[in-house]
């Protein structure tokens, strides 16, 4: 289940949603340099997705962590 409630569950989405942030901006940055310093236009979908996809990525990254973690015990 990708979403579940509770205190750790929380601080993860809170640090995912950090780490979206940060690593989407800069992504933003290298792929959209043109349409952000200069004439062109924004791709919107792009720009939006490139903001999903970290997140995505750390969630179902920390999820995989902890089913292994706890499949040793």
């Amino acid at each position: 289940m990708l979403f579940k409630s509770g205190y750790k569950n929380t601080y993860m989405y809170i640090k995912a949603f950090l780490v979206a942030i940060i690593v989407g901006s800069i992504l933003l940055c290298i792929n959209q340099f043109d349409a952000l310093f200069d004439q062109s236009e924004i791709r919107l979908i792009p720009a939006l997705l490139t903001y999903c996809v970290p997140f995505i990525v750390f969630v179902l990254g920390n999820k995989q962590g902890i089913e292994v973690k706890n499949k040793g015990k």
